[in-house]
């Protein structure tokens, strides 16, 4: 038994040589639990705070705090992440959901619900960008892209089912109702993360010198660029497939939800495997054509059917991209600097996420619902000789080394 101070009570850690270890199998459990406890919470939060007094327009500023303090907060996590015990960072920031979960639950004060949601924030920031660096840890070197594909699976789990959960035990037995089982989610997840082993491996660090590398790594900013781009349509479809619904007076638009994540859990295995053995180029391409093909789509649709087919269009882009991207950029910084990385990646989402809607409905108010996404679905094209130009440059520096 180690007395290591990261691994008391447990056996000293080892480099895993398979990727369907014990440590990595608890760690999926863990990032669905943590998923379902935000998944749970979120649809109901603005239903929950008018209830308690707010106007839409405050409970719509609530509901957005959590990913404002999110991005601002990327670059600390990601520093945190490199230089701090990861495992003592995500049990913190689950912790810190039990406190928002029993908040929630104890607390319903407009005032505070604030203040926790401020603090889910934090928890959402440092919590996703650690886990993702910790997690590496666990994966044989040679399977890392297979790996972070795996870890976020737990994560579409609980986009699919975490909001439907919360608004049937909502609507049946209340909110407070919804909250303990997020507690219990939150809850659980703590409990497991502290029992696992884990061997922090310190960086030596010029802490007297400010690195701007530490905070943001700024070979992959065109990468995170890309990976915006891809849960770009996330959002757009978000915001506004229940409106074109709406509008052309299709049924079921949860559909293309459903299929969506259906076929991204079929694929992210897959693409994984792909990624280590042949790398992000053969995935990449047919990616963006398929971001664009599901703009366009979700421009043309007029059917159930075809959003059902937009939905799977989208798992073939944004569902095989983003984790593919994430898992490349980390392979190639290294494990030392997963945690910037990730950082890096995740900023780049949140910038895009957070600018992509409203400009989207700028467009749709000028020019409509369908010729939006259809400027959308020129934008997507436009990341292939973007990407051609990264491969291009990247090549060039490689034939200038020594």
């Amino acid at each position: 038994m180690s007395t290591d101070q990261n691994n008391i009570g447990h056996e000293e850690f080892k480099e895993p040589t398979n990727l369907w270890n014990s440590n990595f199998i608890v760690l999926l459990i863990i990032t669905l639990f943590s998923g379902l406890t935000n998944f749970m919470v979120n649809p109901l939060l603005a239903r929950y705070t008018i209830s308690l007094g707010a106007s839409l327009a405050l409970a719509g500023t609530i509901v957005g705090l959590m990913n404002g303090v999110a991005m601002v907060l990327r670059p600390l996590s990601g520093l945190a992440s490199d230089t701090f015990n990861r495992k003592h960072i995500i049990v913190l920031s689950e912790l810190l959901m039990v406190v928002v979960n029993l908040g929630y639950l104890l607390l319903p004060y407009l005032q505070l619900i604030i203040v926790f949601r401020i603090i889910q924030g934090i928890s959402f920031s440092f919590n996703l960008v650690a886990r993702t660096a910790y997690a590496t840890q666990f994966m044989p070197k040679d399977r890392i892209g297979e790996g972070v594909a795996y870890t976020t699976v737990g994560i579409i789990i609980a986009q699919a089912v975490g909001p439907n959960i919360g608004l049937i035990v909502s609507d049946r037995w209340g909110f407070q109702s919804c909250f303990i089982i997020s507690l219990c989610f939150s809850t659980a997840a703590t409990l497991l993360i502290f029992s696992q082993p884990y061997k922090h491996k310190k960086v030596a660090l010029d802490r007297g010198k400010f690195k701007f590398s530490n905070l943001i790594a700024v070979e992959i900013i065109p990468y995170a660029c890309l990976a915006g781009m891809f849960t770009l349509i996330t959002q757009l479809a978000n915001a506004f497939v229940a409106l074109i619904g709406i509008e052309r007076g299709i049924l079921n638009v949860g559909l293309f939800f459903t299929a969506s994540s259906i076929f991204t859990l079929i694929l992210r295995p897959i693409t994984g495997k792909v990624l280590d053995r042949l790398g992000l180029s053969v995935l990449l391409y047919p990616a963006l054509v398929f971001a664009s093909v599901t703009m366009v789509l979700l421009g043309a649709a007029n059917s159930t059917m075809i959003l059902v087919l937009a939905g799977i269009s989208k798992s073939f882009s944004q569902g095989i991209a983003v984790p593919c991207i994430q898992g490349a950029s980390i392979k190639r910084m290294g494990r030392e600097k997963a945690g910037v990385t990730s950082a890096t990646i995740h900023m780049g989402q949140d910038l895009l996420n957070s600018a992509g809607p409203p400009f989207g409905a700028i467009l749709a108010t000028s020019f409509g619902y369908a010729n939006m996404f259809y400027i959308f679905a020129a934008i997507m094209l436009i990341g292939i000789p973007f990407y051609m130009y990264l491969q291009r440059m990247e090549k060039k520096k490689k034939e200038l080394l020594p």
